[in-house]
């Protein structure tokens, strides 16, 4: 027979609220896509679903330091998309106009037909926000650029951008790949 535990009593210490921050924290980025995490994060081992690993992946980017007891997101550990297909490579990203952003990215697809129509997945993570913006199917790999509309309220802010592809039949996505930051004008 299987008891539960007994309900805390005391109030949780400071790294203890850390570590409960940090879980929030990472739970509220991946709100906005995680039905896409559901479905093209690795694949499911044993009790790990998708799901899991995708969380896994975004409590881990959140590094902590019981020191000073604070929380420092690394966005080039953050993985939204982790499969099988042909990657991402990222070679620019821009922001010369008002209400929008540019990427640009190698098209290595080889001339292969079937990869040059993989559609880019887009996330995005503006500075003082706790959830990004998830936008699927901007463009074809084949394509080279994307042009990202931002809403107005995100004018003057940096963001944080990584990319992915997937598949036109929705079977496979590729492993995502961290663009990098750009101050939006």
């Amino acid at each position: 027979m299987r008891v539960r535990p007994r309900k805390r009593t005391a109030p949780p210490t400071p790294k203890q609220s850390l570590i409960q921050l940090r879980i929030k924290k990472a739970y509220d980025f991946i709100l906005p896509y995680k039905a896409y995490a559901a479905l093209y994060f690795g694949m499911k081992v044993g009790m790990r679903s998708c799901y899991n690993l995708a969380i896994t992946n975004i409590i881990n980017a959140y590094k902590l330091n019981f020191t000073t007891l604070e929380l420092n997101l690394v966005p080039s550990e953050i993985e939204f998309s982790h499969g099988s297909l042909l990657g991402a490579m990222p070679t620019g990203l821009v922001a010369n106009t008002t209400g929008s952003f540019e990427i640009e990215w190698y098209n290595n697809a080889g001339s292969d037909p079937d990869k040059e129509t993989d559609e880019l997945q887009v996330l995005y993570l503006a500075e003082g926000e706790y959830k990004p913006i998830f936008l699927e199917n901007i463009g074809q790999r084949i394509d080279t650029t994307a042009s990202i509309p931002v809403a107005p309220n995100m004018q003057g802010k940096k963001i944080q951008v990584w990319i992915a592809f997937r598949t036109v039949d929705l079977m496979i996505a590729s492993k995502s790949s961290y663009v990098g930051s750009v101050q939006l004008l």
